[in-house]
């Protein structure tokens, strides 16, 4: 494994989880890290990155902010960096298993996908 660990990140609180997630992939396999926000519509690219770099507690934090479709900008991101890991938090229907951007990333993606359901508890 030589490729990063992709952290797809939102405004939700499940987003937490997913981030704890895949910092402890990255330092287990030594692994570089880059978070990933995908918007719709108009961002304000410059306040994103800094909110991103912010959850990730670290001001070189690695942040690609894309947009389109979730789950399209992923799994396309995924595949451009060979990435080793995508790591997705879930917050979608209770009535189904994933989410639809998590179930979607999941068939598709190249690379093996952590999802992170909300009630994962973050532990220091």
């Amino acid at each position: 494994m030589k490729g990063p660990v992709l952290c797809g990140v939102d405004a939700s609180r499940t987003a937490d989880g997913a981030v704890h997630v895949a910092r402890e992939l990255a330092e287990r396999y030594d692994l570089p890290l880059v978070y990933v926000h995908v918007f719709n519509g108009h961002s304000r690219t410059d306040a994103v990155r800094r909110a991103l770099r912010d959850a990730a507690g670290a001001a070189d934090a690695d942040v690609a902010i894309e947009a389109g479709h979730p789950a399209d900008r992923l799994v396309e991101l995924a595949r451009a960096r060979d990435a080793a890991f995508l790591v997705v938090g879930n917050h979608g229907p209770r009535a189904s298993a994933l989410g639809s951007i998590s179930a979607d990333v999941s068939r598709r993606a190249p690379c093996p996908v952590i999802v992170v359901p909300p009630t994962a508890e973050v532990r220091a």
